[in-house]
């Protein structure tokens, strides 16, 4: 299919109108969002889809910087000339800076609350595989550049992590110890990351790991899944579910005494924004937080208002045209 089959067909019939009724009228129209203190992402991908499908020197486009922070109905893109140069792709922009701005911003919060802590992004298997590509870039705008695939880290293996799947620990019947060392023999080179919590023991597996492997133990990675309780809780009144501060505070005591204070700690299972910050404000002794599908959330949705015909202001009722003084000209340049 080409590029203009996704675009919706009232836009079509539209641009038809216009060039028979409306020649010479010139549209201002004008992109905007709902929300305040955002992560502003896909303004050059919409730049260069204007550049490659439009003829920009027939109208004039206005844009925020790639990476922007803005706020609610803020202005960010721009576009004043005949309906017909442009006004198809108002939809497929719309798209493009939903996605991007909502990631972008994900990864900003998530970066935010960690305290510039090491974010990898674990989202490859939150959504389509095609989306990768984009999706890492929108997601290092907003902060995060470690990535658990090469293509989303641009085959950059010192920005690529991960440890083990449960399903190498479960070809060695839960052995974590096997497991680990059969990983350490095939990638003598990587760094030695373990993942402890399969047989929910997190405290004897990181330790029988560490007591094998000590210097080498580089770190080890808690992924407890959110309706199980660790077995360092169940003598205790007070169950504890998941991943939890207290149960990494535990850990990292327990690591501290037996020689493992060079072992860093990888949190996962389900971590976002909110969940990160419970743990920050904690002092939670997290060296590294596994992300995965709420960086992809999307929810932060664009729209377009055309505001003014030949200079004069007509809008729809409740909207009005916004001067935003932060708008740069485009005129073609490499973005």
């Amino acid at each position: 299919m080409k590029l203009k089959d996704y675009i919706s067909i009232y836009f079509f019939k539209t641009n038809k109108i216009s060039k028979i009724y409306k020649k010479n009228d010139i549209v201002t129209l004008q992109f905007f969002q709902r929300h305040d203190n955002v992560k502003l992402c896909g303004i050059n991908e919409v730049l260069n889809l204007l550049k490659k499908h439009t003829d920009i020197k027939k109208y004039t486009i206005r844009y925020l910087e790639e990476g922007s922070i803005i706020n609610n109905k803020e202005v960010v893109l721009e576009l004043e000339g005949h309906y017909s140069l442009f006004g198809i792709w108002e939809g497929i922009i719309d798209g493009i800076l939903a996605r991007q701005t909502s990631i972008a911003t994900n990864a900003y919060y998530i970066k935010k609350e960690a305290k510039n802590k090491q974010v990898v992004s674990m989202a490859d298997r939150a959504d389509h595989y095609i989306n990768q590509l984009n999706d890492a870039y929108a997601l290092e705008v907003g902060g995060i550049d470690n990535h658990s695939t090469l293509a989303a880290s641009s085959f950059n293996y010192k920005k690529t992590y991960g440890s083990m799947p449960h399903a190498l620990i479960q070809m060695f019947n839960g052995d974590t110890l096997k497991a680990v060392e059969a990983f350490h023999e095939t990638f003598p080179n990587d760094n030695l990351i373990a993942l402890v919590d399969f047989n929910n023991d997190v405290i004897k597996d990181s330790l029988i790991c560490l007591n094998k492997f000590k210097k080498d133990l580089w770190g080890i990675r808690v992924d407890t899944s959110q309706g199980v309780s660790d077995k360092m809780f169940e003598n205790e009144e007070q169950k504890e579910y998941g991943v939890t501060p207290n149960q990494i505070k535990r850990l990292r005591e327990a690591l501290d005494k037996n020689n493992g204070r060079h072992v860093k700690i990888i949190v996962s299972s389900g971590f976002n924004a909110k969940r990160i910050k419970e743990f920050e404000d904690l002092n939670t002794p997290v060296d590294i937080y596994g992300v995965g599908a709420s960086l992809l959330k999307i929810w932060i949705n664009f729209s377009a208002d055309a505001t003014k015909l030949n200079g004069n202001l007509v809008a729809k009722v409740g909207r009005h045209y916004s001067q935003n003084k932060r708008l740069k000209i485009y005129k073609g340049e490499k973005l």
